[in-house]
């Protein structure tokens, strides 16, 4: 799904209004696991530097810039503003988050949704940070969700689970339904400045893979999740198409979406479990134009052709469980 990227985490909910918090730069130092609370530095400016000293490589390097520091500032405000008294806001860059939750429940969210996997995606698999604020909106019942998400998008035909707003960067999310979908979402919001022009039936498998997934201090892994039992089903009724149709096809959101997006999530998980989905998304990235690339990517990392690899994908996809 297509989400847009405002990422708006709550602190602390004043009797007085909102609350405002600046946090750490991500990716510098990975948050902890939910639900301890994420412990933010604010990076400083040496005591000390010599007027005539020449600028650093990592000082022209730094991220987030202050331009964007600036922008996630303003734009924190200006969510601030919009939102009422039951809201908090922190920035952290390129990040405002904001949400309706208690202070300790969101901030379990935006550290173990947010800060921790984007800091492993970046480690892992994206060169480039982006350079927008990206906004995530976090709201703790369906009601709330469908209310704000009506008030401040107009938005009224919406997922039960949350959606993405690629116009506007934001992720718009009922959390109440888990932390899965926003990682989805989060996936799809930073891939975008990485590898532009992603082939749909990659970025979505790779999303999905995040939907359940066990993040560490730079790794995010993939596990079985309820895709399986459809991906499954349609392997024993002999009614899944083939690897080739699934990557080269130009309806993926057609009438075969679902399926689509289990064969696509567990291709990245069997990718992944042979220890390969790191060097696929970098050779992909690298040679993905034309109807073929997917297939002839799928083919390089595994040394052999597609049907011989389809054939031990579906054997694997067999074996697996999901209770």
């Amino acid at each position: 799904m297509r989400k847009y990227i405002a990422i708006f985490v709550v602190v602390a909910v004043l009797a007085a209004g909102v609350s405002y918090h600046i946090s750490a730069t991500l990716g510098e130092s990975p948050a902890a696991t939910m639900p301890t609370t994420q412990q933010a530095k604010i990076a400083g400016t040496p005591a000390s530097v010599p007027a005539s000293a020449p600028t650093s490589r990592a000082a022209l390097e730094a991220y987030p810039s202050p331009a964007l520091v600036a922008a996630c500032k303003q734009t924190g405000k200006t969510v601030q503003s919009r939102l009422d008294k039951t809201f908090s806001v922190i920035v952290a860059p390129p990040f405002v988050i904001a949400g309706n939750l208690s202070a300790t429940r969101l901030q379990s969210f935006a550290d173990a949704c947010v800060t921790k996997p984007s800091a492993a995606l970046w480690k892992g698999y994206f060169d480039k940070k982006p350079d927008q604020v990206i906004t995530v909106m976090l709201f703790g019942d369906d009601k709330s969700y469908r209310s704000w998400a009506k008030k401040l998008f107009g938005d009224t035909d919406v997922s039960h689970f949350g959606y993405y707003r690629p116009d506007i960067r934001t992720l718009v999310m009922n959390i109440d339904t888990g932390g899965g979908t926003l990682i989805h979402e989060l996936t799809h919001s930073l891939i975008v400045y990485d590898f532009p022009g992603v082939p749909t039936w990659f970025n979505e498998g790779f999303a999905s893979l995040h939907e359940q997934c066990n993040v560490g201090e730079d790794t995010i892994v993939g596990m079985e999740n309820w895709r399986l039992k459809e991906l499954q089903d349609a392997i024993r009724k002999k009614e899944l198409a083939s690897l080739k149709t699934m990557i080269t096809r130009d309806d993926f959101y057609g009438p075969q979406q679902g399926i689509n997006y289990a064969q696509s999530r567990y291709l990245c998980l069997y990718m992944q479990r042979k220890g390969l989905l790191k060097d696929f998304y970098k050779y992909y990235r690298a040679n993905h134009e034309g109807k073929d690339a997917g297939i002839q990517a799928v083919e390089h990392v595994f040394k052999k052709k597609l049907d011989a690899i389809e054939k031990e994908y579906l054997a694997w996809v067999m074996t697996l469980k999901f209770e």
